[in-house]
């Protein structure tokens, strides 16, 4: 078999503190220890934010500890003679578990936001998502399959939000941005359909979202938006077997319009963090390409 040729990822950046646009600030992200959410993360608090970080179960607690220490220490005071000293004016980072196929996750949330945060927030990225394939007519797509993507992809969200609006948790000109899929309207392998179905539904509820939500009195200039996401080197892209993985990477590198590659976690962060800026708060409603130009969407 022929070796896969690929052009160059982007250069790694050292983790680094950048301007300090979303000081003050909190943000909520789910699932945020591991691929998109952690860069996610990491892209929000090295602007400033503090982070209420949310993941599946308890055993992944020690991952956002490390996240959570890697950002601690960029922002060490330099002043003293230890780089571990406590910096006040550092972000504050929180992880709590939250399974979001538990009708207790949003509540669990709101208690956390309350505890930590006063109960406030400007950003809100729903990132954490119910993903699997199964065939239809294979036996796979059970009742028990189905529930739990709509529970996930679609209740979850739909509940959270319905508690941070009734708690007036948003404040004004926050951000809420959803973390969506090429799959709504690319071509991707069989299996998917449950899974493609409940993002377009995501991606329905911010628009609706966008006209109900945004000129709130208590979070007027609020905007709502998707960020539809290619194929991406993720944990779960390393666990493809390798000779599905390198179809799938040959066949979507060929397909974006900015290169010969496929996506990388900074990629995606890059994005959402220019959508959570100042300059964006003109844009609600809206589904950003996020597939180097793959899934053109008009």
């Amino acid at each position: 078999m022929a070796t896969l040729t690929l052009d160059p990822p982007p250069p790694v950046r050292a983790l680094r503190i950048q301007e300090q646009d979303l000081k003050g600030k909190v943000a909520l992200v789910t699932g945020a220890t591991k691929g998109i959410g952690r860069g996610i993360a990491i892209e929000l608090a090295t602007r400033g934010a503090s982070i209420l970080g949310t993941y599946t179960s308890p055993s992944s607690a020690h991952l956002f500890d490390t996240l959570s220490h890697s950002i601690s220490s960029l922002y060490a005071d330099p002043s003293t003679s230890t780089s571990h000293t406590p910096n006040p004016s550092a972000p504050k980072l929180i992880g709590i578990p939250a399974d979001i196929t538990s009708p207790e996750a949003p509540s669990t949330i709101l208690s956390a936001l309350t505890t930590h945060f006063s109960g406030h927030l400007d950003i809100v990225i729903l990132n954490a998502a119910v993903m699997g394939l199964a065939n239809m007519g294979s036996g796979d797509v059970t009742p028990e399959f189905v529930s739990k993507g709509l529970m996930g992809n679609l209740q979850f969200p739909i509940l959270l939000m319905d508690d941070l609006v009734k708690h007036e948790c948003i404040r004004p000109d926050g951000r809420v941005i959803a973390i969506s899929s090429e799959g709504v309207r690319a071509k991707r392998p069989w299996g998917g359909a449950v899974y493609a179905a409940t993002k377009a539904g995501l991606e329905c509820l911010m628009r609706q979202f966008a006209d109900e939500l945004g000129t709130k009195p208590f979070m007027r200039g609020t905007t709502f938006n998707s960020v539809s996401v290619g194929f991406t080197k993720t944990e779960a892209y390393a666990n493809i077997p390798p000779t599905i993985r390198d179809q799938l990477t040959a066949a979507d590198a060929a397909a974006v319009a900015v290169g010969n590659r496929i996506g990388e976690v900074e990629d995606i962060a890059g994005v959402v963090g220019l959508l959570v800026s100042e300059k964006a708060r003109w844009i609600s409603g809206a589904v950003v390409d996020g597939s180097g130009g793959k899934a053109k969407i008009m």
